[in-house]
């Protein structure tokens, strides 16, 4: 993939984006990410007509557009809980909880887990004839810094390089998974210096400093295409939610092993973000396991992708010779 911003104006950019096929798309978008223009002559222009991976080609370069400008330039051009920043803030935030931190705001998403795996109570019921291990259990993340929010400390505290290898070394990225309590001043004092606050006047992170609120637990059923989905009640916060936890139900023998799980879920959503832009996610990101449920619905059908989603299989490609060399890099900070 390769972007070029041609154009740019108080309302949105124009970019000129060359696919991993090598065609070019010629995409105009809002800075809110809606497109507003996409030519292209290496398709058919009728979505019926294209193959698989045609189809698969436009919806990367749309992908990989709003991707670019939002690194390129900052603008709030990705969709809500499809901002591999974002989830990574959740993933901070999440995994150096304590046991009973973590109960405090996933508790009602294991036991619903274990209602279905085991004899615990269910906390959501289900309608009549849904299969409870054929149905994705979700639940809402939303981060924050005291009354200013996540926001203003989102970008310096994921620009930090040391991070990326903070949570690689968290979520078992070539070697076994360290107990977390040695990382867990170096979190602070990154989520300090980008907040602009002294370390020691921050709660700890093992607390949940950066956790502002979780949704109740959502349900999803039905094939991918045609899913039914039931949103879990909300917080009262006017904003949308930065993460979302969206996994079937698995066997977790213990609350410590679903904490692990959960992490590593939405490391797997991070990834997700980098691989449907058709760009390498970053190397401590590539881990197997399930993300996002439409990129698992993808990793499955469409020949330009590999099964991330397991853990077992070997990966041939991470589209490293499709990503540009500052893929990764931001122009604002």
């Amino acid at each position: 993939m390769k972007g070029t911003i041609i154009d740019e104006n108080d309302k949105g950019v124009a970019i000129d984006v060359h696919d991993n096929n090598g065609v070019l798309h010629e995409i105009s978008l809002f800075k809110n990410g809606e497109i507003t223009y996409h030519n292209q002559d290496g398709y058919a222009d009728e979505p019926a007509e294209r193959t698989l991976e045609g189809n698969e080609h436009i919806a990367q370069a749309q992908r990989f557009a709003r991707y670019w400008v939002y690194r390129k330039r900052g603008y709030d051009t990705l969709e809500p809980r499809r901002n591999p920043d974002r989830i990574l803030a959740a993933v901070v935030a999440v995994a150096p909880l304590t046991t009973d931190s973590f109960e405090h705001y996933f508790g009602d998403l294991y036991q619903q887990y274990r209602s279905v795996y085991g004899d615990a109570t269910p906390t959501v019921d289900l309608p009549e004839g849904v299969d409870p291990k054929e149905t994705v259990y979700m639940k809402d993340i939303y981060l924050g810094l005291g009354e200013s929010g996540l926001d203003a400390a989102a970008a310096k505290i994921l620009s930090q390089p040391k991070l990326m290898t903070l949570i690689g070394a968290t979520v078992n990225v070539g070697g076994e998974r360290p107990d977390g309590a040695e990382f867990l001043p170096e979190f602070r004092d990154i989520v300090a210096e980008a907040s602009g606050r002294d370390p020691d006047s921050l709660m700890s992170l093992r607390d949940g400093l950066l956790i502002d609120a979780v949704s109740k637990i959502g349900v999803q059923y039905g094939s991918i295409d045609d899913a039914t989905t039931i949103e879990g009640e909300q917080p009262p916060l006017e904003r949308d939610p930065d993460a979302r936890v969206e996994h079937f139900a698995y066997d977790a023998p213990s609350l410590s092993e679903f904490h692990i799980r959960v992490v590593n879920h939405l490391v797997c959503q991070a990834r997700d973000c980098y691989l449907l832009a058709g760009i390498a996610p970053p190397k401590q990101l590539r881990i197997g396991g399930p993300g996002f449920r439409e990129a698992l619905g993808l990793y499955n059908a469409n020949p330009l992708y590999e099964q991330y989603w397991d853990p077992a299989v070997e990966i041939s490609t991470w589209f490293d010779e499709h990503t540009p060399s500052d893929a990764y890099t931001s122009d604002t900070s």
